[in-house]
């Protein structure tokens, strides 16, 4: 009997091989997917000639709809449960956990057995669940558990999802039931006519799409595309197509560049809609450094945590002044520190708006050459298959005099334009007092602002974005950690932090691969404090009358002459890039 199992996420995978070799009788293979990944491995595995599929949560169901094949789904134990709630037992948010009826019958047996406050809420289809979870944010709830679906839309609306995480115990059931299943199904394989065997053998992707929106034909090509993309997606390049007319973009999902046009097609005296995708030649697009194409509207969003949740009152107000500029399709500034998470909320604001099913291109203004740039906003440049999208312009305030000068007659030209993001950790009015930033540009760019306070002075916000962490390490590692200790974590509220939440989520990583128990208690803070110490040099000869931007070039040149004024070295230990390395030695 051949087995595939396919975990939502890394740390399920972890925890099936460990629990694998104490079943006997089983071959198995293990996948990484959710939700429609998971679908698209399944039912890889099963043309393969998988005889049983292994899976949890909402992917196992999403499986069962897609596959012939009997599908085992990965329970949710009571100590899964469990753990979660110990981990946020003791939070102050309001809490619920949403979910299908047998985990919240559980659920609500546990948190009475351990005295916790937490709502729970029932679904019976995949449907229910954002309208519910609208409903639960219009209510003040702050923090979501629940299984990759439910998470998944939560992260998605802004809301702290937790997810329901598998142990050893539901997995050894779950290959102890699949055992049980040998010999059940038999593959069948249907006939194919000539003419779909054609179509399935074109290099274009077709799907045709009635008066209902609904997709009446896709061939082999299209069911491989279309399992990529998110269903959220097809609906707006049809209204976008039904609206304007026309549609033509340049998308990238799963690592692959991908040509759409859409037209309207007459037959039998109807008119459908024709979506015509191309895997494009990405020789013909060819890699620029500085510059990424993200198709947010099929990122898994637990690959990235919405830290932007606040108990710090100026924290609040950034997110209620983001949420408010995401509706307004105008131009945004954002301003702050190294590390604070301005790509992270520039991504979070195209995900809300209308443009979300359209690309976002990141641009690195630092690192982005000359070359590298005409490609973009050159004649037929990249930026013109995708006027309707958001672009990202990361470190504005490092951008070349030359193009500068290209982008503000870009913006000049009467054309449509997509949406522009950018974002600074220099004072751009000094920028522009000095000469080194254009002031028509600076104008042109930052109708709306924003400022991201640094992480040192969120002091209020240490609880929840370390339990936040916590989840995801356990998520992606496979541990187990309920919790932080009240004295470790005023151990973390008293640390610089100079690279923000970005040097946060490192120190969290490390403390929780290292942690022996089931909290993280001092000694375990303790120790990454020390192997971080040995990194940075004990800088004690700078007055203190200096400014930030002397202090850190003292540091530079001090970690700069320790490693024989090795460029590589130095950039390594202070954690930046050899081009920011050159220019700040350039400055001096």
């Amino acid at each position: 009997m051949k087995v595939v199992a396919i975990a939502p996420y890394n740390g399920l995978k972890e925890v099936i091989q460990s629990v694998k070799n104490k079943v006997n009788h089983i071959e198995m293979d293990i996948e990484i997917g959710d939700l429609e990944e998971g679908v698209k491995r399944a039912k890889e595995a099963e043309a393969k000639g998988a005889d049983i599929i292994i899976s949890r949560g909402g992917t196992a169901r999403l499986i069962q709809k897609n596959v012939k094949i009997p599908v085992i789904e990965i329970e949710v134990s009571a100590y899964d449960l469990l753990r979660v709630f110990t981990l946020i037992k003791d939070s102050a948010e309001k809490k619920a956990i949403v979910g299908f009826g047998n985990v919240i019958e559980s659920a609500k047996t546990i948190s009475n057995l351990i005295d916790m406050e937490i709502s729970a809420y029932t679904i019976e289809q995949e449907k229910d669940v954002v309208p519910k979870l609208k409903e639960l944010q219009r209510n003040g709830y702050q923090i979501i558990v629940g299984d990759t679906i439910t998470v998944h839309y939560a992260e998605a609306l802004g809301l702290n999802g937790l997810l329901l995480t598998s142990g050893r115990e539901s997995v050894h059931k779950a290959l102890e039931d699949a055992v049980k299943f040998e010999k059940i199904y038999v593959p069948k394989k249907n006939k194919q006519l000539l003419p779909k065997a054609l179509l399935d053998q074109h290099r274009k992707a077709f799907l045709i799409i009635d008066r209902d929106r609904e997709i009446i034909y896709r061939n082999k090509q299209a069911q491989y595309i279309k399992d990529a993309i998110n269903d959220s997606d097809l609906k707006r390049w049809i209204h976008e197509l039904t609206t304007h007319k026309e549609l033509k973009t340049l998308l990238e999902y799963n690592d692959e560049l991908l040509g759409l046009e859409g037209y309207f097609l007459s037959f039998d005296h109807s008119e459908l809609i024709c979506l015509e995708i191309t895997i494009e030649d990405k020789q013909a697009f060819p890699p620029i450094n500085g510059l990424k194409i993200i198709n947010t509207a099929s990122d898994n969003p637990l690959q990235t945590l919405n830290w932007f949740t606040a108990n710090n009152n100026i924290m609040k107000d950034v997110i209620a002044k983001a949420k408010t500029f995401t509706l307004k399709d105008e131009n945004v500034l954002i301003h702050g520190e190294v590390g604070t998470g301005k790509e992270r909320l520039a991504s979070l604001m195209h995900i809300g708006s209308n443009r979300s099913s359209y690309p976002l291109l990141v641009v690195d203004c630092e690192v982005i050459e000359s070359d590298g740039w005409n490609q973009i906003f050159g004649d037929s440049g990249i930026i013109f298959n995708n006027l309707s999208g958001t672009v990202y312009l990361k470190k504005i305030d490092k951008l070349s005099p030359d193009n500068q000068k290209q982008l503000l007659a870009f913006m000049e030209r009467d054309i449509p334009k997509p949406r522009f993001i950018s974002s600074s950790t220099e004072t751009m009015e000094q920028q522009i007092e000095t000469e080194k930033f254009l002031y028509e540009l600076y104008l042109v760019l930052s109708p709306l602002k924003i400022q991201i306070p640094p992480l040192r002075e969120r002091e209020e916000d240490f609880e929840t974005l370390t339990k936040l962490f916590i989840n995801k390490f356990n998520y992606e590692y496979g541990r187990e950690i309920a919790g932080i200790r009240p004295a470790a974590l005023e151990l973390l509220q008293k640390k610089a932090w100079f690279q923000n939440i970005d040097e946060l989520i490192q120190f969290m990583k490390e403390v929780i691969l290292i942690a022996k128990g089931p909290f993280i208690n001092v000694e375990d803070v303790q120790n990454i404090e020390e192997k971080h110490a040995l990194k940075f040099p004990v800088i004690t000869d700078i007055p203190m009358d200096k400014s930030l931007k002397e202090i850190e070039l003292a540091i530079i040149k001090k970690v700069f002459k320790e490693e024989n004024e090795n460029h590589s070295q130095t950039a390594k230990r202070l954690g930046i890039n050899r081009s920011t390395l050159w220019r700040k030695l350039k400055d001096k």
